[in-house]
């Protein structure tokens, strides 16, 4: 059987039960070290890299006892990436022993600092074990390359299952436990840069039972911020407008669509981080204050979407409006600047027609007169 020396995130147990399918209990686990490598924080990443370098070693554990199908399974998660086993020599307690490594290919990373399997838990952990789940769960169904590829997006999906971890309150409705919803089936037909989920389920009736199986299907996006930058002083807002597919694929007579800043929260990102990010991206603009209005399921019946917005308290000179947004994402944005009275003409009117701006004026309609107040 195939020895594997692990020296970065499949050192994490959790993780590497994730990936194998089972327990890792049957397995042997112990310290080993590889001489002639250095493990560094991969710059700017959330991953480790390994490097060669003369007179280091790098830390790590000796897996032992792998069948063909953990080895298939260890192939698929760490292929697509493009690492390779490489035959080494690695030092344990009983002495030298022959084992292979998974070693990555030439990609231009720098490397950063020594890398430390606790912080990077710590930070990383949680995200990375959900990140795992759905890519394992195209092993046998799809090309690992293909899987890489929307390796940004599972991570961003993965980012929003963490998120929702934190729940809300639960006084008037039901408070859910893992009990009341069972899957009976679950398939995913399609993932990119969205995907797709099947689903047949039972869930718990009101009056206790276990209710028949259903087909329920969800749009699986990621979870997205929006804030509203106000200029208190000058009772005035900033609105961006860009060329949206969804009014377009809907048939829509007017494809343009007036909106708050908005952008996915990335992995590892807190929405604020987001929306501070977007703002310089979209309208170079470096937002002030921001004030929590609202979360939000927008189509709970079958998207997964989950919007956090917010009202930003922001400076917003005439010299603010203009064009923004990056080339390289296909973004062609134009700035406004209004009043607060034409901005709620242009709800009136159905002129803006997205609800996370409509919602963020409402929340500021409530709450005007007290930050005028404030100014």
């Amino acid at each position: 059987m195939t020895s594997l020396f692990l020296y970065g995130t499949l050192r994490h147990r959790p993780l590497l039960e994730r990936v194998l399918g089972h327990d890792a209990g049957g397995l042997s686990l112990q310290p080993a070290r590889l001489p002639g490598y250095a493990v560094h924080w991969a710059e700017g990443e959330s991953f480790p890299m390994i490097v060669a370098r003369a007179g280091a070693v790098a830390e790590g554990l000796l897996l032992g006892g792998l069948g063909d199908e953990d080895l298939a399974r260890l192939d698929f998660f760490e292929g697509g990436f493009g690492y390779a086993l490489t035959p080494v020599t690695v030092e344990t307690g009983a002495g030298a022993q022959a084992a292979q490594v998974y070693l990555p290919p030439d990609s231009g990373l720098t490397p950063g600092a020594a890398w430390d399997l606790g912080d990077w838990a710590a930070r990383w952990g949680a995200l990375s074990l959900l990140t795992a789940e759905e890519v394992m769960r195209a092993y046998g169904r799809r090309p690992a390359e293909a899987v890489a590829r929307r390796f940004p997006s599972i991570r961003a999906r993965a980012q929003s299952r963490l998120n929702a971890r934190q729940g809300a309150p639960a006084t008037l409705r039901r408070a859910t436990r893992p009990e009341d919803v069972e899957i009976v089936e679950r398939r995913e037909p399609y993932a990119n840069f969205f995907a797709v989920e099947d689903y047949v389920v039972r869930y718990r009736q009101f009056d206790g039972s276990m209710g028949p199986e259903i087909h329920r299907s969800a749009f699986v996006s990621c979870d997205a911020a929006t804030a509203l930058p106000y200029d208190r002083a000058r009772d005035r807002l900033m609105l961006i407008e860009q060329f949206r597919a969804g009014p377009f694929a809907r048939g829509d007579a007017q494809c343009w669509s007036l909106e708050a800043i908005a952008g996915r929260i990335d992995p590892g990102e807190t929405p604020e981080e987001t929306l501070r990010r977007e703002a310089v991206e979209e309208a170079g603009l470096d937002l002030g204050e921001l004030l929590y209005c609202h979360g939000y399921y927008p189509s709970p019946g079958a998207k997964t979407e989950f919007v956090y917005s917010y009202v930003a308290l922001t400076d917003l000179p005439d010299s603010a409006s203009g064009l923004g947004g990056l080339m390289h994402e296909g973004e062609d944005i134009r700035v406004h600047l209004v009043s607060f009275d034409r901005a709620q003409a242009l709800v009136d009117s159905g002129e803006i027609g997205n609800a996370p701006l409509i919602l963020s004026l409402q929340w500021l309609a409530l709450n005007r007169e007290r930050l005028r107040a404030g100014a």
